[in-house]
């Protein structure tokens, strides 16, 4: 229980530390020019600038770190946050985690629990219609004779494969799900469709990377589990794609 703790709040304390020495770095460098040579009008500007630009960095991520239990309303706002958070604080958390040699999967694992507290605290009272379930072909069952390459309800309910439960749960609560075979197909998806929220199933590399190219969607992410090895029939946790539907709406 403790490992899976740490391995949730890894990301926010990367991201954190990373600041921590940034501030550190600029205080000393600062201090170190004005007691031993003075500041001259341009370092007084440079200083200035890059005062203003750490300001910024520590401002905005406090923002970011409010918005895991309260909703940000401004669309502005929150489609700067988003913005952020993956191109800014993203890579500060994984140069970090480079540097102290930490688990790359880990990492991201905490990086998607974190992008889904988020999503959850400001994508509430969603119409179910506007949902889409984002789903990756190897849920199907490999021999199964039915190749489903979009839309969910050709699957035959067999129960071979979690596919059936997916299904079941578009038909459900009335939400859109489809299959990608790719990110070039998700994507398109994506902008196709334009929903209001997304709840994502795929591995942690894939999960990592939609959830960054569609920053502009909250994107709730759901690993999936590998009993047979990467990209081969995968499954998934029914019950927690319920629990994410059920929140939205």
């Amino acid at each position: 229980m403790k490992e899976h703790y740490l391995a949730i709040i890894k990301f926010p304390m990367l991201v954190s530390v990373s600041l921590f020495l940034i501030a550190a770095l600029y205080f000393g460098m600062a201090l170190a020019s004005y007691h031993n040579l003075g500041l001259s009008a341009w370092g007084t500007i440079l200083y200035t600038v890059i005062f203003i630009v750490l300001v910024l960095l520590v401002s905005s991520w406090i923002l970011i770190l409010m918005s895991t239990h309260q909703k940000i309303k401004p669309r502005g706002m929150k489609i700067y946050s988003s913005w952020m958070l993956v191109n800014i604080y993203f890579y500060l958390a994984k140069w970090l985690g480079k540097l102290l040699l930490q688990n790359k999967l880990i990492l991201q694992e905490s990086f998607l629990h974190f992008n889904n507290e988020i999503v959850l605290s400001n994508s509430v009272g969603v119409h179910s219609q506007n949902i889409l379930l984002l789903l990756p072909h190897c849920l199907q069952k490999s021999d199964c004779r039915i190749r489903i390459t979009n839309n969910v309800v050709e699957c035959e309910a067999c129960g071979a494969c979690d596919m059936a439960k997916m299904k079941d749960i578009q038909l459900r609560y009335n939400v859109k799900a489809a299959v990608a075979t790719g990110g070039s197909l998700a994507r398109k998806l994506i902008v196709d469709t334009n929903p209001d929220v997304i709840i994502a199933v795929a591995c942690h590399r894939d999960l990592t990377d939609g959830v960054r190219d569609s920053w502009r969607y909250p994107v709730y992410a759901v690993l999936n589990e590998r009993p047979k090895g990467p990209c081969f029939e995968t499954t998934v946790s029914a019950s927690t794609i319920e629990f994410a539907i059920k929140k939205f709406i």
